[in-house]
């Protein structure tokens, strides 16, 4: 009997300890410096979400949470607050990614309007200012509209091209008389520098006469190069675009 009791006794002990750890785990209590830190890692991933400059709906959901976040901390309610401001943190780390995935897609459109704009003939002036244009907006990250506007000129250079009159895709070779008297004839260039220079000659050609164009390279708003095959020759290369003349129709 005298073991038992001590069995009963013992396993009172026990079993009232493991409630008194659980009702101690219980009143842990939350510090306003975990809320905060909770704060400013919400606060932390929204404002890189804003440094892309999302529209506003896309923060909707963050800014309304943190709001009912810091009401809930100046209840005193610090448990809701750090539950609101986590929520808060997903869904900004939500929007985030759907505008990372906006502004991956308008780049891509971005690259293939170039892309179509290097293999159209003749050159479209108004097409390519406009490239140029959407690029600033993509670098200043003026992203909101810019998706529209970007598929809006792809299908313009699309129109562009399968309506377009030049039967041929030919340019007269044409340099000043400042430049013939210290080159002698105009130069083709093997390739083009990160830098915008043409380097290493690889044939000359005369003013007046006609080269095919193989495709252009738009370097920037102000600077584009032709890669041309001289007639009758294996010899191809870049000239600058000021060292042609369009024949067919122009923009």
């Amino acid at each position: 009997m005298k073991g038992k009791f001590v069995y009963k006794v013992g396993a009172g002990l026990i079993l009232g300890s493991v409630f008194l750890i659980w009702g101690c785990a219980k009143k842990v209590s939350i510090t306003p410096e975990q809320v905060e830190q909770v704060f400013n890692r919400a606060r932390a991933n929204y404002q890189e979400l804003l440094s892309y400059n999302p529209p506003e709906g896309l923060t909707y959901h963050y800014r309304s949470l943190m709001s009912q976040a810091e009401q809930a901390r100046a209840k005193k309610n610090l448990k809701s607050a750090i539950e609101l401001a986590e929520k808060a943190e997903e869904q900004s780390r939500l929007a985030n990614q759907a505008w990372q995935a906006e502004i991956s897609k308008i780049r891509e459109n971005l690259n293939l309007a170039k892309e179509k704009l290097e293999a159209l003939f003749p050159f479209h002036k108004p097409l390519v200012k406009r490239y140029w244009e959407l690029e600033a907006r993509f670098a200043k990250r003026q992203f909101e509209g810019l998706s529209a506007e970007v598929n809006q000129l792809l299908k313009e250079i699309d129109q562009t091209n399968e309506f377009s009159l030049a039967m041929s895709r030919t340019m007269v070779v044409s340099a000043p008389a400042e430049y013939l008297a210290f080159y002698g004839n105009v130069r083709i260039y093997k390739e083009i520098t990160p830098e915008g220079k043409l380097k290493e000659v690889v044939a000359t050609v005369p003013p007046g006469l006609r080269v095919e164009v193989i495709r252009i390279r738009l370097f920037s708003p102000e600077l584009n190069f032709y890669l041309v095959k001289a007639p009758d020759s294996d010899a191809q290369g870049w000239m600058a675009e000021k060292y042609l003349i369009s024949e067919g129709r122009g923009y």
